[in-house]
């Protein structure tokens, strides 16, 4: 519904002001539509700039006018509270904040009847869900008809748009959580670029082409993601575009897909710009929550937020010492029926040791391409390796990493031939290696057990939950 209402709404309320309001031209040069990018029809900043608008994208509208900008600011406000009430926005007019003087009034009457749905507003509309019926308010009912739309591919918000040009269009879109991952587990994918903001430029110009190559790059890179997510799948989708900006994302799909698809995501961003040769490089820093769909999506969110942001200052260690960019994820695998701040729980069960015995049991965040275990490519080919290996020698092994490296180094010893051949295949000879400045401990280990466990989560759960909110060590049985 918001970005509807920037890319359409807006536009044409700014384009109808009369005599109230006028666009102004804007001069320069402005990038044409891209030829190479999927929704190039959709997106053409040369052909805004021509009528005044600057951007309309990426969760803002900027448009300058000859006269009227306070008659426009007033209208856009009153349809912005009409059509998405509740929404927090700011207006602002040559870099003052713009505020209305009068009181705003709710247009629905006082509550008489709760919306059934959220508690807040009045049951003003009676909906369908299913073979259900209820009242709702009339806010949640212009989101249900919003759903609605974008589940038949009418909607014209950019992720709506793109997924028509997908393999999606011919897949059933889930209804519910049920239909998207059954038993199974859920992953919330959010991805956002590395250093855009810092690397903008100075003019209007300048910003324009920076913004639209980086939306055309992330798009061109996402059909390729979700075609190869979807690659011989039928009936229900297994996976749902949920937003789509300049250069951020956010995905819902089923567990087993959710790593496979950043580094495809990543993997074909990297290749065009390898094609293209051009100055600034777009990577993205990626979090990614996997838990049981039970969870509220918008803790998810907050989780994936979190995980997205601890990837985000890796890259910019990279860039402090002076490597290569790249894109960098984190991940948190939750099995219990909540979950708890990351952060919190791998300071408490992943950093063991003191001085010279420190031991850290995971690498993440990770860079998301090359080869190796300290990527996310390589950890995820060194878990096919493991698909046949004895899952209880590889979960007990895991166990003994936080009691002591004498500990883990002796279960790893007492592994069965198979098992140290599987582990030998995946790249790992050893549980321990020095990290590179020479003083903790660092393993492989439990973020490769962790990925193989990741396509049987929610199959067999082990009826003794764990009191730990991020599994350590695995806690599904075999």
């Amino acid at each position: 519904m918001l970005g509807e209402m920037l890319r359409m709404k807006l536009p044409e309320l700014a384009r109808g002001g009369g005599n109230k309001w006028q666009l102004k031209p804007l001069t320069g040069s402005y990038p044409a539509a891209d030829t190479t990018d999927p929704l190039q029809q959709h997106d053409d900043p040369s052909a805004d700039a021509r009528d005044g608008i600057l951007s309309r994208d990426g969760g803002h509208f900027e448009a300058q006018f000859e006269h009227g900008a306070d008659e426009f600011a007033r209208a856009a406000a009153e349809l912005l509270r009409r059509e998405l009430p509740g929404l927090h926005f700011h207006i602002w007019i040559d870099d003052q904040e713009w505020s209305q003087s009068c009181v705003y009034l709710p247009n629905e009457l006082p509550v008489l009847a709760p919306c059934e749905w959220t508690g807040r507003g009045l049951a003003s509309v009676v909906i369908s869900q299913g073979n259900e019926k209820a009242g709702v308010s009339l806010d949640v009912a212009r989101r249900h008809e919003a759903a609605k739309r974008a589940e038949k591919h009418q909607a014209n918000d950019l992720a709506s748009l793109l997924e028509a040009r997908t393999t999606l269009a011919q897949l059933q879109r889930p209804q519910d959580l049920e239909d998207l991952v059954g038993s199974g587990y859920l992953a919330l994918i959010y991805a956002d670029g590395n250093g855009v903001g810092s690397s903008a430029g100075t003019t209007d110009e300048e910003r324009a082409r920076f913004f639209h190559r980086n939306r055309v790059l992330l798009r061109r890179a996402l059909i390729k993601a979700i075609d190869d997510v979807c690659a011989g799948a039928t009936g229900m989708a297994p996976l749902v575009l949920l937003m789509l900006g300049g250069d951020d994302l956010l995905v819902m799909c089923r567990a087993e897909k959710a790593l496979p698809f950043v580094v495809s995501l990543c993997e074909e961003l990297a290749r065009i710009q390898r094609e293209g040769n051009s100055g600034f490089e777009l990577t993205l820093g990626v979090g990614v929550v996997i838990a049981q769909r039970k969870i509220p999506i918008h803790r998810l969110h907050d989780i994936a937020e979190q995980l997205a942001s601890s990837a985000k200052r890796r890259f910019r260690g990279l860039k402090d010492t002076g490597d290569n960019a790249q894109s960098v994820v984190d991940w948190a695998v939750y099995t219990t029926t909540w979950v708890d701040d990351p952060e919190e729980i791998r300071r408490r069960d992943w950093v063991c040791g003191t001085q010279g015995e420190r031991r850290v049991l995971s690498q993440r965040p990770v860079d998301v391409l090359g080869d190796g275990l300290h990527t996310l490519q390589g950890l995820l080919k060194g878990a096919e390796k493991l698909q046949n290996a004895p899952r209880s020698q590889l979960r007990y092994l895991v166990e003994q990493l936080p009691r002591g490296r004498a500990l883990a180094e002796l279960a790893f010893a007492e592994l069965s031939i198979q098992a140290r051949e599987k582990l030998s295949q995946a790249g790992v000879m050893q549980v321990w290696q020095r990290s590179q400045n020479g003083g903790t401990w660092i393993t492989p280990l439990l973020d490769l057990v962790e990925i193989a466990e990741i396509p049987r989560l929610g199959r067999r759960i082990d009826t003794q939950q764990s009191n730990q909110s991020e599994h350590l060590p695995i806690t599904e049985k075999s």
